[in-house]
């Protein structure tokens, strides 16, 4: 099976389809993934790996919808109308007993849903499809001869083309003036392409792109499904169902493309299915749990985003102590912010505050709050043939930002000038938290 890196979401908890990979030459589409600091990357790994979580089980969830008893009551008050099956015999459906509910749903929908004078349609369909009875109903006993025409197994090959069988339905709704008319799409929902080999290949390419489940040719066959669609809607005649399936707001099925084991129609694996006893399925569908994933993975990434916007934000304390006998000072630091080593608090523009040093009008270097702690960073040479003062960390002389941590020295040597004979001053860095080194 093939996994594709992006998702196409519509509404609804069953929407989701992943696109695949062309296996025939195609246009092709970039993407560019946009620089990011340390901690985004981080958090990005963090939303992939909820994904990666979430994706087998979102792959796995049959959409929720109306039961059949469901839809069966809901047609049943439908005189003279007429009842088409789209009937899903490819190998996925082997899969989860879903060949199985789809009998017991057409059972269901024959016995509970129709009356003498509806006309019933049967169209199993694959790559194809083919009318397996057209007929009315005469008297309520007819019914148990059409389930006995049911398919009672998968067909063998490879691909599913559902709108070309739902189209032909929707053509035969518009030439025959059937209203009321009921479609009901029974299938898993998966989409698996056809072989290149297989005759209706080209069939399937008047219906679908390589680009996805939600990007539509531009071909007659889909214009004119497109319109039927909308024109039978309108006219308020069509009533349609899906069973394993949903049905989107513009009528059309919403498909999903296999993406673990178990989900195509690949013939690994391969189990028969033998024809079951067919009666009335539970009332009430199953409820998906897809919209509680969702809910969960996204709960957790707004939880890291909040999580890493305060880690941003909140302050480094800063402990600085002038010599062996001066007393210990304090700072809080926002990130990004800067503490003046001497200067004037009127001549440090951009800094946050000043540890004072006797001897100098402007900074000889700054305490820097930056992600993972704080740095040392040496200030502008000053202007005016002012002779800049010396800086040393740990002994060796400052020339670019360096970490700073409790326990470092910083010397700051003020060269003489006409009015004052020059002086070192040594600044310890301090634990805030008191812990001794």
């Amino acid at each position: 099976m093939h996994f594709n890196t992006w998702l196409d979401c519509k509404p609804g908890p069953w929407n989701v389809t992943y696109a695949a990979p062309p296996t025939e030459p195609d246009a092709s589409d970039t993407c560019t993934v946009p620089q990011s600091t340390p901690s985004m990357k981080t958090l990005l790994a963090a939303l992939l790996t909820i994904l990666s979580l979430t994706l087998p089980a979102v792959a796995q969830d049959a959409p929720a919808g109306p039961s059949p008893e469901r839809i069966a009551a809901a047609i049943k008050p439908l005189r003279h109308k007429t009842l088409i099956l789209v009937f899903d015999v490819t190998q996925s459906t082997r899969h989860g007993g879903v060949f199985t509910q789809e009998r017991a749903a057409s059972a269901t929908l024959l016995r509970q849903g129709c009356s003498p004078g509806d006309r019933v349609i049967l169209l199993p369909f694959g790559t194809g499809y083919r009318t397996a009875f057209d007929t009315t109903l005469r008297q309520p006993s007819d019914v148990d001869a059409l389930i006995d025409q049911l398919p009672t197994a998968p067909a063998p090959g490879r691909g599913t083309n559902i709108r070309w069988p739902h189209h032909e339905a929707l053509k035969r709704i518009a030439r025959g003036g059937l209203c009321p008319a009921v479609v009901v799409l029974l299938t898993d929902s998966f989409n698996d392409r056809p072989d290149l080999s297989d005759p209706n290949y080209p069939k399937y390419r008047a219906y679908y792109t390589l680009k996805g489940l939600t990007v539509y040719p531009d071909t007659p066959e889909n214009r004119d499904y497109v319109r039927l669609l909308r024109a039978l809607t309108a006219k308020g005649c069509l009533h349609q169902y899906g069973v394993g399936v949903g049905v989107a707001p513009d009528g059309r099925p919403i498909e999903r493309l296999p993406v673990g084991p178990g989900q195509g129609d690949s013939d690994a694996g391969a189990t028969t299915q033998a024809p079951t006893v067919l009666a009335p399925t539970g009332s009430g569908g199953a409820h998906s749990l897809l919209p509680l994933l969702l809910g969960l993975a996204l709960g957790l990434l707004l939880l890291l985003l909040a999580l890493w916007f305060l880690l941003r934000r909140r302050p480094v304390p800063v402990r600085l102590r002038l010599g062996d006998t001066g007393l210990p000072r304090d700072y809080r630091l926002l990130p990004g912010a800067k503490l003046a080593l001497g200067g004037a608090p009127a001549t440090t523009v951009g800094s946050q505050d000043t540890f004072p040093l006797s001897g100098l009008s402007a900074p000889a270097a700054f305490v820097q709050a930056v992600p993972g702690g704080l740095s040392l960073v040496p200030a502008p040479s000053p202007s005016g043939g002012v002779a800049p003062s010396s800086v040393f960390h740990n002994g060796l002389p400052v020339q670019q930002p360096a970490p700073l941590r409790a326990g470092d020295e910083v010397r700051v040597s003020v060269p003489p000038s006409a009015t004052d004979a020059g002086r070192e001053h040594r600044i310890r860095v301090e634990d805030p938290h008191g812990r001794a080194f």
